[in-house]
């Protein structure tokens, strides 16, 4: 039933798309301009994606640094002599 729902909703935005790319299409013809734009930007956003992960990945590599170097405290804590106070 949700399907059937949203299905109104599917095909006008389908039909917003198609003539996105019908207007593409008319503007593209003879510009070589525009295909260049359409080129960079096409290129800018796999840049964006790839330096989105590599922030996830240094977020992870960060963490699991963090948690090896509080690792590292708790095991010197716990087998070091407790100094007094001079």
């Amino acid at each position: 039933m949700a399907a059937l729902e949203a299905y109104p909703e599917q095909v006008t935005e389908a039909d917003t798309r198609y003539a996105e790319v019908r207007e593409i299409e008319r503007l593209a013809v003879g510009s070589a301009d525009l295909l260049d734009l359409m080129a960079r930007t096409a290129a800018d956003d796999l840049a964006v994606a790839a330096i989105e992960g590599l922030t996830v990945e240094a977020a992870v590599v960060a963490s699991t640094f963090t948690k090896a170097l509080e690792s590292a405290k708790q095991a010197a804590v716990a087998t070091l002599p407790v100094q007094s106070a001079a």
